[in-house]
């Protein structure tokens, strides 16, 4: 899925901050919260552009680093792929600060939110490229503020909304929970694994399969993200049983429980497989099921590859980060929505054809029924998705004014000292591949 990931995250970043350039009418929060969005699914885009060439190459030893960097092309790949990967984290983390709520004051947020990215994305990928990505995954300790930061922002506006029924405040809390999902969506998929403590089995099948060992400050990176990830689903979980209880089930409830449930029966299949995952131990590792494949090609795969865009689309076309009454950005909105709805189906569609016997002309047949249907529907779509699309500082009860201050943003400033970042992460990445005649 990767190749299909980096087209959808690159294709909806570049269109993202076309349109969030063209706003002047934006709150400056908001306005800083779509260009970090944008340029988080371009970074993401390519780290994906550069995996799925590697698998391609080499497979999936891509996903463990465990690639044969004699390969000038392959080590500039894996080098990019690490360092795109590490400015993702740290973009990620800087999101929280301005988005749903903004925290910093307002005379210095934007210079603070573009200088601490700028030093943390080259400090952190240029120290892990002199340590040859030794201590990778230990920048997941930059999420802990952001975590702590959604976390309280969601427990604090589900009381308040269950207290006053005030549907501003389930805007702010949804919002927190959508982009903790964003963030935490894979290792939430593995909450029970990481509750029940058999994660580590997994991970030193891993560095047993490959032959890679793992220092202890990237095993506690790992570690890191994935307790963030079950502590995350279960708030989330005990939070929207709550609402639901109270006020009723919410689309986002539905979404918290079919994750919740996905990650109980990931950690049951996780049990079940415990002997092969152990049989690395003092043999020859034995193959998992295919259908154990089968289930995280639907599960954390897709909700990383597929649908983590999706989220992201949606938080900017209803909470109106970009103009979404423009009619500018209407035509792109709607020309992105319907591609992205026609990419998912398509590639969901190639995943059920590759575990069941269903003949290219069926699953042909059903492609062009759904294009059908969207294009039937596109208008009804995309009116449905942009209906109600509000900022999610509109109408808080709060004499705050940091949420309604007028928009400073320079676009220029933004997408040069991101675009800086990405060309530092290529010049190096080559540099570093080429010097060394090895890559890492």
């Amino acid at each position: 899925m990767a190749p299909v990931a980096a087209i959808v995250d690159l294709m909806l970043g570049i269109v993202t901050l076309i349109m969030i350039s063209k706003v002047n009418n934006k709150a400056k929060g908001d306005k800083i919260a779509g260009f970090l969005i944008g340029w988080i699914l371009v970074f993401q885009g390519m780290e994906y552009l550069f995996l799925s060439i590697l698998e391609f190459q080499v497979g999936s030893a891509s996903l463990f680093g465990t690639v044969d960097t004699s390969d000038t092309e392959r080590g500039f790949l894996l080098t990019g792929l690490y360092m795109f990967q590490i400015s993702v984290v740290v973009l990620m983390s800087s999101l929280a600060l301005v988005f749903p709520f903004r925290i910093l004051p307002d005379s210095w947020d934007e210079k603070a939110i573009l200088g601490s990215v700028c030093i943390l994305s080259i400090s952190i990928t240029t120290i892990h490229l002199v340590t040859d990505f030794d201590f990778l995954a230990i920048e997941n300790i930059l999420m802990v503020p952001a975590f702590v930061i959604l976390i309280s922002l969601y427990i604090r506006f589900l009381t308040s909304e269950l207290r006053t029924e005030n549907d501003s405040y389930r805007k702010v809390s949804i919002a927190s929970g959508l982009i903790l999902i964003g963030m935490f969506g894979e290792s939430m998929t593995y909450w029970l694994s990481q509750v029940l403590s058999i994660n580590d089995e997994f991970n030193q099948r891993i560095a047993i399969e490959f032959s890679i060992m793992p220092s202890g400050a990237s095993w506690f990176g790992m570690m890191v993200g994935m307790s963030l990830g079950a502590i995350a689903i279960c708030v989330l979980f005990l939070g929207e049983i709550w609402r639901s209880y109270n006020v009723g089930a919410a689309p986002f409830s539905i979404m918290v429980f079919v994750i919740f449930i996905v990650g109980f029966i990931a950690g049951i299949a996780d049990v079940a497989v415990l002997d092969i995952v152990t049989s690395c131990y003092d043999q020859a590792c034995q193959e998992f099921p295919s259908a154990y494949n089968i289930w995280y090609d639907f599960t954390s795969e897709s909700l990383v590859y597929l649908y983590t865009p999706i989220l992201f689309m949606f938080l900017l076309l209803k909470y109106d980060l970009i103009d979404t009454q423009s009619g500018n950005n209407k035509w792109l909105i709607r020309i992105i929505v319907i591609l992205l709805l026609l990419i998912v189906s398509s590639t969901v569609l190639e995943l059920v054809q590759s575990f069941l016997p269903i003949p290219e002309m069926i699953s042909s047949a059903a492609l062009a029924i759904i294009v059908a249907i969207f294009i039937g529907w596109e208008e009804k779509i995309v009116t449905q998705l942009i209906s109600g699309a509000e900022s999610v500082s509109h109408n808080l009860p709060f004499e705050d004014g940091r949420l309604e201050s007028s928009s400073t943003v320079d676009p220029k400033v933004f997408n040069l000292t991101l675009s800086a970042i990405l060309l530092y992460i290529l010049i190096l990445s080559m540099l570093h591949s080429g010097l060394t005649k090895g890559g890492l």
